[in-house]
């Protein structure tokens, strides 16, 4: 892992935690004037140590100040992002803890901002590489710390997953999401490092549901690669590696490979005598099954699981899909009465959790079988429910799914136009996944019949400039668009193709504006604190804050959209 280029660190503060890293007498950023050319702040420790801010890992935590008395402040800077955690060794109080944090950030150390459940921190790089060599001084420090922050990580993770089933689905995405960078970390650590193998892919396998559901396949895929090849061991880690890493990759049209890695993964459950496992990977291999147009085998296959109910351990998302893949195999099949019995279900188990994300895809299954019984209002109604749901946690397959149904639905209706702007949009989801639609008859077939009934009612030209308009919006937009909402504009009204960045909302300062636009043309910190007159420190802040409020993690991003505002 490298220090990027003006990239800061999302932090957040932990008081009293025990995840974070212990604190040391000397070195780091002095307690009141800091060391030569490092800033300070104001908390100092009543055995006259310096106090010092621990920052690991990517973007951090909320702020949650309810450490017992005496919390350490221990500051160091830490590749690509980093976490600020405090713990309470003895002679330092809580309030001390949070008089050394607001020191640092009016000192302009940490920039303070707003963050999905509560205020975060962000770390200068040139401070953050400062921080990172002052720790790497002392043997071991560097390790320990990463370690420390790699188990806090891991922690999260496992509430999340914990959680995943039930409400507040959206705000879990959001903080992951702003986590990324602290993931990395981990993860990179944990396949890096000797001895530490089995946490890493501990960790990649109980981020399934976020790779899975929130549009992060290929990411999840590359780190459970690694973990997998790094941990051979026949562990229940690594059945779950397996079968997570074999419902990604199907993603990718490999079923082959998707197969083998879900067969793999259930022989070794199985000889664990792990049935929630063994349970998670029959998942997969019937959702394959399902797509790769083995639609009898997949629908004997979830009948036989569904029938069997949910074994101990299995995490209640996937006895979810269970029943949506049953119900998915009895539309495609025709057999829609079937399919809303089982919907409904599945609609129970998760309205009494909750849950919106299987939800989702019930909708979208009711949408299907009301398709078959040719009812448009309600398979449109149950359709669009179903994208709004998919939208709030990123969920791009889901998306790429209900857009075609969304659009089938849409001619035959008549509304073609409307139809065929769909079709471009979902067009443009579906080349983030895979182009072919993972090669499927039934998917593949869907399209290709509603364009073969909406280009000729609207002539080629007609429909294949509805259709670029509906490929050029952005994810937010195009799913607005497919709910009619008002405030999202027509797809007629839009001459270009949307920034990358999906939140159009998003409005910069007048002096953010400047910087942005010399980030465009190609200026470094330096050259962009000389034109504007004004500090490299307070032009490194700029880059920081435009590089948050706009979702991105590089320069280059901000070039991008700067060129697609003009």
């Amino acid at each position: 892992m490298g220090v990027r280029a003006g990239e800061g660190s999302g932090v957040g503060v932990r008081a009293g935690e025990g995840s974070g890293a212990d604190a040391r007498a000397g070195g780091g950023f002095g307690a009141s004037g800091g060391p030569p050319g490092g800033p300070g702040t104001g908390a100092r420790p009543a055995d006259g140590s310096r106090a010092r801010v621990q920052a690991t890992g990517g973007p951090g935590a909320p702020v949650q100040a309810k450490g017992g008395p005496g919390t350490r402040v221990h500051p160091l800077a830490e590749p690509a992002g980093a976490t600020i955690t405090l713990l309470p060794p003895p002679g330092l109080r809580t309030d001390d803890v949070l008089e050394a944090v607001a020191g640092l950030v009016d000192k302009s150390v940490l920039c303070r901002e707003p963050g999905p459940g509560g205020v975060r921190y962000r770390l200068l790089d040139t401070l953050r590489q400062y921080g990172l060599e002052q720790l790497r001084r002392v043997a071991g420090e560097e390790e320990a710390a990463r370690r420390r922050q790699r188990d806090w990580m891991l922690r999260r993770a496992e509430e999340c997953e914990r959680g995943w089933f039930g409400p507040g689905q959206p705000e879990t995405v959001a903080r992951l999401r702003a986590d990324r960078d602290n993931l990395r970390a981990g993860l990179d650590f944990s396949l890096s490092a000797p001895g530490e193998t089995l946490a890493g892919l501990r960790l990649a396998g109980t981020l399934w549901f976020y790779w899975h559901a929130c549009g992060a396949s290929r990411e999840g895929l590359y780190w459970l690669d690694r973990a997998l090849a790094a941990a051979p061991e026949p562990t229940r880690e690594r059945a779950r590696g397996l079968w997570v890493a074999g419902l990604l990759v199907a993603a990718t049209r490999d079923f082959p490979r998707g197969r083998r890695h879900a067969t793999e993964a259930l022989a070794l459950a199985r000889a664990l005598g792990d049935a929630a496992e063994a349970a998670h990977a029959e998942y997969v291999i019937g959702v394959i099954r399902l797509f790769g147009d083995d639609l009898p085998g997949a629908l004997r296959h979830f009948e036989t699981t569904v029938a069997r109910g949910p074994v101990p351990g299995q995490h209640l998302s996937l006895v979810g899909l269970d029943q949506v893949e049953l119900a998915c195999a009895l539309g495609f099949l025709g057999e829609a009465e079937r399919a809303v019995e089982v919907c409904e279900q599945a609609l129970g188990l998760c309205e009494r959790h909750g849950e919106q994300w299987v939800r989702s895809y019930v909708l979208r299954i009711l949408a299907l079988a009301h398709s078959v019984r040719r009812d448009w209002p309600r398979a449109e109604r149950h359709g669009r429910e179903a994208l709004r749901l998919k939208l709030a946690v990123h969920d791009v397959i889901g998306i790429a799914l209900t857009l075609d149904l969304l659009a089938s639905i849409a001619a035959e209706r008549g509304d073609h136009e409307h139809a065929a702007v769909l079709l471009g949009g979902a067009d443009r989801v579906w080349a983030d996944i895979d182009s072919g639609r993972w090669g499927s008859d039934t998917l593949n077939s869907v399209r290709r019949d509603s364009e073969e009934r909406v280009a000729p009612a609207l002539g080629r030209d007609a429909f294949e400039r509805a259709h670029r308009r509906g490929h050029a919006l952005g994810l937010a937009e195009l799913v607005g668009h497919a709910l009619q909402e008002p405030g999202h504009p027509h797809p007629a009204e839009a001459t270009a193709a949307p920034p990358p960045h999906d939140d159009t909302t998003v409005r910069l300062t007048r002096r953010e504006t400047e910087v942005a636009r010399l980030v465009a043309e190609g200026l470094a910190n330096q050259q962009i604190a000389d034109r504007l007159v004004i500090a490299r420190r307070t032009a490194e802040g700029h880059v920081e804050r435009i590089l948050s409020k706009l979702g991105f993690s590089n320069r280059s991003q901000i070039a991008a959209w700067m060129t697609a505002q003009r």
